[in-house]
């Protein structure tokens, strides 16, 4: 009985030892840096269209911003770079709601949506905000906080989605401005999964004490 209660000890050691191998191989693909894509970045001069001067900008990986994703005159981004409760901004004309997208290209791929930072150029107003998921077509997140021109407001989201995420903003989009939008993604499983196949000798010597515990148990 001693000898059986050593061998289970054993094979409860190399069961071990394995789900640690597989935990540092496989854990790369949960850990994904997040991104923040700032306006100031851009380099471009105040009143530039974003999308037709560097079409998407602040694209990674599998990721794709699309700065007009309505191909519209009115909803269309454009560059500030100061202003905006003291950060640049990406604004439309007055009156529309702009709109912003984040969408994934390839399979087996997931983005998460942290956040972003909403401001305000003047004293204070209205800006509401809509986060849709690109996967449902449904509205995720919903607010119309009252931005301040000094300090502005930091969104929340941290919702993730398959497909991507459109961020609608307005309708005074003209004093009301995005930036700071952060977001991570997770690797696709065909890229970076990495098996790293288990040793020969350890199979054959795991099967082994299988084999003798088993033994042991019919000769007892």
């Amino acid at each position: 009985m001693k000898f059986l209660s050593f061998l289970n000890a054993i094979i409860v050691y190399i069961l071990k030892g394995l789900a640690l191998i597989i935990f540092l191989t496989h854990g790369n693909i949960a850990n994904a840096t997040s991104l923040v894509v700032n306006i100031e970045d851009m380099g471009l001069n105040n009143w530039d269209i974003i999308e037709r001067e560097l079409p998407g900008f602040g694209s990674s990986g599998p990721i794709t911003l699309n700065w007009d994703p309505n191909n519209d005159f009115f909803t269309e981004l454009i560059a500030y770079n100061s202003g905006y409760s003291g950060k640049g901004a990406a604004f439309c004309w007055y009156g529309e709601a702009c709109a912003l997208e984040l969408s994934v290209s390839e399979e087996n791929t997931s983005i998460v949506l942290e956040s972003f930072f909403l401001g305000y150029f003047g004293e204070q107003g209205i800006v509401e905000y809509d986060v849709i998921d690109l996967e449902t077509e449904t509205s995720i997140l919903y607010g119309a906080p009252n931005i301040s021109g000094s300090s502005g407001l930091l969104i929340s989201v941290d919702a993730s989605s398959d497909v991507g995420f459109r961020i609608l903003f307005g309708p005074d989009g003209f004093n009301g401005g995005i930036n700071n939008i952060t977001y991570k993604y997770n690797p696709s499983l065909s890229q970076d999964l990495t098996v790293v196949p288990i040793p020969a000798a350890v199979l054959f010597f795991g099967s082994g004490l299988l084999g003798l515990i088993s033994f042991s148990r019919h000769s007892i």
